[in-house]
């Protein structure tokens, strides 16, 4: 396996650890609790989190279909490209942006169903990339909505940044939601 590919499937997969690793962590009676009306609960910041990576998945799949039947060329670069989105500050929580409606999450989703399909979805997502090993995927590339054109290693690694900078949020919701039960709390 190509080093830029194993760096990514790595950072990848620490990602997903940290993700899981907070959603166990979720009280179920206040997982669909917003802390304030416009703030999304921590069910909806993981549906949210599947819904991306679904279309993502997809998209990746489709391209590095392209790539194979298009005389992509092989890889010629080793350099990483962990740092290659790092302008766009993807991992953290402010400033707040707004999701486009076509990835707004499902408000019935349970947080055990969007992990679910997140699992669905990543195996898809590495099964294609390790199918394009050797294969130099900065040549294929796709307009992302608010990034611009970027490429498929580039896609992958907005996936994982962008799942940690939800995990942060789904802390920070949990945290405040905790606080608003406790303040609301009768004193015994």
């Amino acid at each position: 396996m190509r080093q830029r590919l194993a760096e990514l499937l790595s950072y990848m997969d620490a990602t997903r650890g940290r993700l899981v690793a907070t959603a166990s962590d979720i009280n179920p009676a206040f997982a669909g609790i917003r802390p304030h009306t416009d703030a999304w609960s921590a069910e909806e910041n993981v549906s949210h989190l599947a819904v991306v990576e679904e279309g993502v998945a997809r998209l990746i799949v489709k391209s590095i279909e392209w790539a194979k039947t298009h005389g992509v060329g092989p890889e010629t670069s080793d350099e990483t490209i962990m740092s290659s989105l790092d302008q766009y500050l993807l991992t953290e929580t402010t400033p707040k942006r707004k999701a486009p409606s076509m990835v707004t999450p499902a408000s019935d989703q349970s947080v055990d169903d969007s992990l679910a399909a997140l699992a669905s979805s990543r195996k898809r997502l590495k099964d294609a990339l390790l199918s394009a090993d050797g294969l130099d995927l900065c040549q294929v590339k796709h307009a992302h909505p608010r990034l611009g054109e970027i490429d498929m290693y580039q896609w992958a690694l907005f996936v994982a940044q962008h799942e940690e900078r939800h995990r942060k949020q789904i802390e920070r919701t949990m945290d405040e939601v905790t606080e608003l039960a406790a303040e609301s709390a009768p004193i015994v």
